[in-house]
């Protein structure tokens, strides 16, 4: 017990200094992220629960240590007084077999009145001898019956403090085996203590292991984030170089209308331009939509510029744009689900016009991305089947933009899809407008 208390004591310092260690490493590094740059406010009081939970982890570890410690030193005390107790029983036991054996020795000497009438059946046959012999008279015996009565008075007095001593052994021997049992109970009753603490201890420890594995998994997801954070950050400045070029572009474009030295098919082709980089930037945020907003606003005056030449201009006829449909409205797309929003123009849709279908939306969390598609007509039941004139592009925060040609019979379906998603739900909120020209 003694040279086993200073193992541990070193045992203990060693791991309380590997952990002290460990920790110290870990704080610098998790110092190093947040001067980096790398983990967010949340993501440090993230850290900061795994920490105090940690701590209340190991507290309880301890305590669970010094309670094991203890049921261990009350067994081994219980075990040297059930020792102790059978050494007791032990000698109590050989006490009752020598009183017994010497009270059967007792018991089977004779008594005084044995001895009395033995001593008359003698005296008399020493008579009846005498007479026989001759009738000479023989000098009388002197027997002390006061040394008798002693006698038979200690040996009565040795036989009650016999069974006196018998009886008391007996009940000595009684309380030793009652006390045995009690400590056999307790014993039992410690060993289950102590199993039960060696099982909430091995909890603990799959807790704890459990609760390193979620911090090392959200420092890996922190760094993800900041990777991607990185990634979304050079697709903004990609954004940003495509909306200085776009808006050189449409500068370019604008000259080219003042000027009035340009055609309809030019400017069908700057449109084209238009759209495709305003789709590539469909992928971004807030910036990507601050991008198309810009582009948008060029784009609708190159198209009222491009209306007033084409007024002036008899050989390429005029067309003037008109809103004939506009609808706001929003819907919640649940997890592993689709939202569809059905654009109708009813008693409004002739072949011989064109048609240009405008939107924008705002997709919350922001955070999250959600496939977006626009399909021609309406109750698209099979997928195959379906005309997509944007097929799933994925979209961060929202979008907004301009299609021509998404109309069949009128009708035309815009769809959100958030089917990659298996817990939180996507809130759409849309604003839609149908232009002809």
């Amino acid at each position: 017990m003694t040279t086993d208390q200073p193992k541990n004591e070193n045992e203990a310092d060693t791991e309380d200094k590997g952990s002290s260690e460990a920790k110290l490493a870990g704080l610098d590094d998790v110092l190093k992220l947040v001067d980096t740059g790398k983990l967010s406010a949340e993501e440090v009081e993230v850290l900061r629960g795994f920490v105090k939970e940690y701590q209340g982890l190991k507290i309880k570890v301890d305590r669970m240590k010094g309670l094991l410690g203890r049921s261990a030193k009350a067994q081994r005390e219980a075990k040297v007084e059930a020792e102790t107790a059978k050494k007791q029983l032990e000698n109590s036991l050989k006490d009752v077999d020598r009183l017994q054996k010497k009270v059967h020795h007792l018991s089977t000497r004779p008594t005084h009145l044995d001895l009395l009438n033995d001593f008359e059946t003698n005296f008399d046959k020493a008579l009846l001898s005498v007479g026989q012999a001759g009738g000479q008279e023989t000098a009388p015996q002197v027997v002390t019956e006061t040394r008798d009565s002693a006698l038979d008075t200690m040996l009565m007095q040795e036989l009650e403090e016999a069974r006196a001593r018998l009886s008391k052994l007996e009940s000595l021997n009684s309380a030793l085996n009652h006390r045995s049992a009690q400590l056999e109970a307790e014993a039992k009753e410690q060993k289950r203590l102590r199993d039960d603490s060696q099982q909430i201890v091995s909890r603990l420890e799959l807790e704890l292991k459990m609760s390193k594995m979620e911090t090392a998994q959200a420092q890996r997801e922190a760094e993800e984030n900041a990777s991607s954070l990185k990634e979304m950050q050079m697709e903004i400045d990609m954004v940003t170089k495509a909306s200085v070029k776009n808006s050189a572009l449409a500068a370019q474009g604008q000259q080219i209308v003042n000027s009035s030295k340009t055609d309809r098919k030019h400017v069908v082709q700057l449109e084209g331009q238009v759209q495709a980089l305003k789709e590539w930037a469909l992928a971004s945020g807030e910036s990507k939509r601050l991008a198309m907003e810009r582009v948008s606003q060029l784009e609708n005056k190159l198209k009222l510029q491009g209306a007033d030449m084409d007024s002036s201009l008899t050989d390429i006829g005029s067309t003037t744009a008109k809103l004939i449909f506009s609808k706001s409205g929003s819907l919640v797309v649940g997890a592993g689900d689709v939202g569809k929003f059905v654009v109708s123009l009813e008693g409004q849709f002739t072949a011989d016009k064109r048609l240009v279908l405008g939107w924008k939306f705002d997709a919350t969390p922001i955070d999250c991305t959600t496939e977006f598609s626009v399909i021609k007509g309406k109750d698209v039941t099979d997928p195959k089947a379906a005309t997509y004139m944007i097929n799933e592009r994925p979209v961060v925060g929202g979008a907004a933009g301009e299609l021509e040609g998404a109309f069949e019979d009128g009708h035309c379906t815009l769809q959100w899809s958030n089917k990659k998603s298996w817990i939180r739900p996507r809130t759409v909120k849309v604003t839609v407008q149908v232009m002809s020209y």
